[in-house]
């Protein structure tokens, strides 16, 4: 339990990522603010309807908090589709949280980023928070927009703050949200599995690790990790052939990954210097993660 009740301020509060970390907090004995432009349900917490493009939420929280900001157009499809809301979402929405980080007197300031912000190599590179980052190395504009968040938060920030790169997030639910989950779904679907490259890797993040990493970044504070970039990722880099043997392995089927013959995209964000920072590790390895999400999906697809 949390005996000093931090209060931490998470906004995208009713997604996917916001909502557990939320429960969790609360659970481990956290004040906890949700922001998002619709409450959620499965939240016990005070929670603000807000649209952090437009409004303001500085005299609704109290000194001294640690403000988590995850609320963002959190795809690349999605900002492809509507670059304008991207800019909105992503961009406009993450420096107002900053200005009413700066008004409410925030303790501390903590930013999703996204291992997007590396580049795509072709084979296996060691992939590091110094490394030197460009927009010319990017082809997403999801990707564009977290990079130059970052940027816009090392310039702009009156207030200490952090950035947590996450890697791709996976876990229980009843849509898949990953590759992931979307592969391990088909495989137990008996659809035809396709893919540019079987050889193209991630190291996913099962979601209950991710959020372990947050509530540690939040408890360590400020006056460690004053201007720290660090890597949330999983332990290990994953192809999406290792997904579907996972899968089969776990259905006890035979599915066979189809591969296009593209040039494979490798992003392998290393968590060195995150796990001694932290003092935090990631727990699930991804067969134990995809069978906690293929035994939501299967339920759903029933």
């Amino acid at each position: 339990m949390n005996s000093q009740k931090q209060t931490l301020v998470i906004t995208g509060s009713s997604g996917f990522i916001g909502e557990k970390l939320a429960i969790r907090a609360i659970a481990e004995g956290f004040d906890v603010i949700g922001i998002d432009i619709k409450k959620s349900m499965n939240l016990d917490c005070k929670q603000l309807e807000i649209d952090l493009a437009s409004q303001d939420f500085y005299d609704k929280i109290p000194a001294g908090s640690t403000i988590i900001h995850l609320a963002s157009l959190s795809t690349d499809s999605l900002c492809r589709e509507n670059p304008i809301l991207a800019i909105d979402a992503n961009l406009r929405a993450t420096s107002l949280v900053l200005e009413n980080a700066k008004k409410s007197s925030a303790a501390h300031f903590l930013f999703a980023s996204s291992e997007w912000v590396y580049p795509e190599r072709p084979e296996v590179t060691e992939q590091r928070e110094s490394d030197r980052l460009d927009l010319a190395d990017l082809n997403s504009l999801y990707a564009m927009t977290k990079l130059f968040g970052e940027s816009l938060i090392r310039s702009a920030s009156l207030v200490p703050y952090t950035i947590l790169r996450f890697g791709i997030v996976y876990g229980p639910r009843k849509v898949p949200g990953s590759s992931a989950e979307s592969i391990a779904l088909k495989v137990y679907a008996g659809e035809e599995i396709s893919v540019g490259s079987k050889e193209t890797a991630r190291r996913f993040i099962f979601i209950d690790d991710l959020i372990a990493g947050i509530l540690q970044s939040a408890s360590k504070g400020p006056d460690l990790l004053n201007t720290k970039i660090l890597n949330l990722a999983g332990s290990e880099l994953v192809s999406l052939d290792q997904i579907v043997s996972a899968a089969n392995e776990i259905l006890g089927k035979s599915s066979v990954i189809i591969d296009g013959g593209k040039i494979a995209s490798i992003r392998n964000p290393l968590i060195d210097e995150t796990s001694t920072i932290l003092e935090w590790s990631p727990k699930i390895n991804i067969r134990k993660g995809l069978e906690s999400c293929l035994k939501v999906m299967s339920a759903n697809n029933v």
